[in-house]
């Protein structure tokens, strides 16, 4: 079964990103722009909160792990090597060439500075999703 992506409002002029594998409930916060509409999103989906894949330092990307993080304190915060030292709560840091999991989902990490020196890209290829 194909991935679940639920895109959601957060902040004034932004958006939040939850993907979802519906074989084993795993599920992704792409960033955490702001805590509640996270929170809110995973409550109407009735998703639990397996992983947070940061792809770069920038506030309106990661100011809500905190909250976010005290909510699902298993889930996994996953961010670029080149900036973990900026990015809230990390546990995992990763770099080109690496493989992330989301349950059974699984995605490249691609370097693609320019935005921010460290920032990433995660490329699920099964799912034809970056």
């Amino acid at each position: 079964m194909s991935a679940i992506v639920h895109q959601f409002p957060c902040l004034s002029d932004n958006f939040g990103v939850l993907l979802h594998d519906p074989s084993t409930g795993a599920t992704a916060s792409i960033d955490a722009p702001e805590a509640a509409p996270v929170l809110a999103a995973l409550k109407q989906c009735g998703w639990t909160l397996t992983h947070i894949l940061v792809t770069h330092r920038h506030a309106d990307h990661v100011q809500g792990i905190p909250d976010v993080k005290k909510a699902f304190p298993k889930a996994r915060v996953v961010a670029p090597a080149g900036e973990a030292e900026k990015v809230p709560m990390v546990d995992e840091t990763v770099k080109e060439g690496d493989t992330v999991r989301v349950g059974s989902l699984s995605a490249q990490v691609i370097e693609t500075p320019g935005h921010t020196k460290g920032h990433i890209v995660y490329f699920f290829d099964g799912e034809k999703l970056l």
